[in-house]
């Protein structure tokens, strides 16, 4: 692919609205400062991703003016997630959930004094502990306790057994590091909820006094040193406490104004708006890097198969169909990541700059995530699947190349892999989206049908087939759940056959939404050039979206068979019309300049492959 002389400045602001350049410039010299760490965790990779955080945060703004501003909050998180993803998720520890804690919890961050100071400069690296190790949906029923002393105004948290053991990428246990853990407060013996407390886990010597830290847990997808903490009675002073406007007075009674121990949960962990609000970017970003790579890749290198020998592997039909689709795919997701990031701008704006007023407690059947925000949780469950797809098919398209480490498709699917059960298992956020959508009133508009006028190779028709599966889904599964509630059904026994219902349909839901954010998007265009490569691209998504979920369609009749036959040539036109474009495309979406080279992205890829490994440190001997 040749580079296209200059992108139209609406598809840079369609792509790239979240790079401002000063910022975007900072960031780019502090992560090529040092050289990311090695595909293997250990504690001198720890101590580098250590390093790494804190060049991070001198060139950033303070905490709390950089959580006045998602556009930076996504910036810092597409930066990263692209040059390091190790790196990407101890920022998002140390960033969106740790210091995003005590941002959104107190009034009065400074008020922690040195952990604050520590945290804010990342001298000490930032922790989230919520899981427990030992149960499913531990998030629901934690276990590790904070007991309030009214002698002495303090706490002490403890963990109860081996079970309620909190697990996190912790790092190395010799250098400085501060968790915001989640635990369940005890005034005068009662259970009064889930709040957050901030804790000193280790320095330079190890772990603090009462704190425990197993030996390091090897996680292949995503190379960090995690393990499992527990709490021996750790004394805690008041301030550690992030109250959010909870009280317990002089006379040691408890006053909370949300009222219930479900909605104190769900406002403790408003913290993962912050999160799913960034996440999706950040996968569409290493997405987008990964289809870029492996087209540069294919449109570059020869195949010697007997039917063309000496031809480019991108002439091949199959390669275009995974490869643009790939590339299409990526864009729904950027879109789908700009999409979050407003609805988190909308919600903030609303509540004045903090989360909202007061916790939820509806959709906390099996998992508290959808309760704190549906549209959030599901979009980080549909980008981080997307993010997985589109890294493990261009890694297999590339050959040996996609598993090298220095390419970084590895590392991207890797990444976007472990994120399904990590920042909120999406199993469990499409679960609940399915059951609470079915238990919502019946909008009076009845089932959703195609337009019978819009052809499948059109940008509008994937959309209105969404729209169409998730309104006959609900209505199956809204039937269905009242004909069994009748029959005299509850609980587990009322739900247990339609788990998969309830999950397919939730998936419906992200894929409108995803559906949704991409036509959004293609709509506001209004350059004839740009619109010509946008189009077909996101026609081709919802092809590709198509014949990925033929089975389903089908199976619902939103499809008929003679559609579902006709899919591979509609994507043979879409391909057609889209190879013109991607030069354009290209270089639009490319990361920005600054970022740290890869091999798999040079026009003579054997030739930058082996300049990196010259570079590297000699092995030993």
């Amino acid at each position: 692919m040749t580079t296209h002389p200059s992108p139209p400045a609406e598809l840079n602001e369609l792509l790239n609205g979240t790079r401002p350049d000063a910022l975007h410039s900072r960031l780019a010299a502090a992560l090529t400062a040092e050289a990311a760490p090695t595909a293997t965790c250990s504690p001198e990779g720890a101590h580098r991703i250590h390093r790494r955080l804190r060049r991070l945060a001198e060139v950033l703004p303070p905490p709390v003016e950089l959580f006045r501003d998602p556009r930076r909050l996504t910036l810092l998180s597409e930066c990263v997630a692209v040059a390091d993803p190790p790196l990407y998720m101890a920022v998002l520890s140390h960033y969106a959930l740790c210091l995003g804690s005590v941002i959104s919890l107190t009034d009065d961050p400074a008020r922690l004094g040195r952990q604050w100071e520590a945290l804010a400069s990342a001298r000490s690296k930032g922790v989230f502990l919520v899981t427990e190790i030992g149960d499913a949906s531990s998030h629901l029923g934690i276990r590790t306790t904070a007991e309030f002393d009214p002698e002495t105004r303090a706490f002490r948290l403890r963990t109860p057994d081996a079970g309620a053991a909190k697990f996190s990428g912790v790092g190395s246990s010799r250098m400085p590091q501060t968790a915001v853990v989640c635990a369940r407060l005890l005034v005068g013996g009662a259970d009064r909820g889930v709040f957050s407390f901030v804790v000193d886990l280790t320095d330079d010597r190890g772990p603090l006094p009462g704190v425990e830290i197993s030996a390091a847990i090897g996680v292949p997808d995503l190379p960090l040193d995690y393990a499992l903490v527990r709490f021996h009675g750790v004394r805690l002073h008041h301030d550690q406490w992030l109250d959010d406007g909870a009280r317990i007075d002089g006379a040691g009674a408890f006053h909370d104004p949300l009222g219930s121990p479900d909605a104190r949960l769900s406002r403790t962990l408003c913290v993962g708006q912050a999160l799913w609000a960034t996440l999706p970017a950040a996968m569409a970003a290493m997405a987008r890097e990964s289809s870029l790579r492996a087209l540069r890749f294919a449109a570059h290198r020869r195949a010697h198969g007997r039917l063309a020998p000496g031809a480019k592997v991108l002439a091949y039909r199959n390669q275009q169909h995974a490869l643009l689709g790939c590339l299409a795919e990526s864009f729904a997701l950027t879109c789908a990541g700009r999409t979050a990031r407003e609805i988190w701008t909308r919600s903030r704006a609303a509540a004045g700059g903090r989360p909202p007023a007061a916790g939820r407690t509806d959709g906390m059947t099996f998992a508290p995530w959808t309760a704190v925000d549906r549209p959030l949780a599901v979009l980080k469950a549909l980008t981080v699947r997307g993010t997985a797809r589109v890294a493990r098919e261009c890694q297999h398209r590339c050959g040996v190349a996609g598993f090298l480490h220095p390419n970084l498709l590895a590392g991207y699917q890797g990444c976007a892999h472990a994120f399904d059960s990590a920042g909120g298992d999406s199993q469990l956020i499409l679960l609940d989206t399915g059951r609470a959508l079915v238990q919502e009133p019946e909008p009076a508009a009845g089932r959703a049908a195609l337009p019978p006028d819009v052809p499948v190779d059109h940008s509008a028709w994937w959309p209105a087939v969404a729209r169409a599966q998730e309104t006959w889904l609900t209505h199956e599964l809204r039937r269905t759940l009242e004909e069994r509630t009748q029959a005299g059904h509850t609980g587990l026994d009322l739900w247990n056959p339609l788990l998969d219902a309830a999950r397919e349909l939730g998936e419906a839901y992200g894929s409108r939404l995803l559906a949704e954010s991409l036509a959004g998007a293609v709509d506001a265009v209004g350059d004839p050039e740009l619109l010509a490569a946008l189009r077909p691209l996101a026609a081709l998504y919802g092809a590709a979206e198509a014949r990925r979920l033929a089975g389903r369609l089908l199976a619902t009749g939103v499809l008929d068979p003679a559609t579902v036959r006709a899919l591979p040539a509609v994507t043979d036109r879409l391909c057609d019309r889209l190879l013109p474009h991607l030069p354009l495309l290209d270089e639009a979406m490319s990361a920005p300049r600054g970022a740290p080279p890869v091999p798999l992205g040079a026009d003579d890829y054997a030739a930058a492959l082996t300049d990196f490994l010259t570079r590297q440190p000699e092995r030993p001997s």
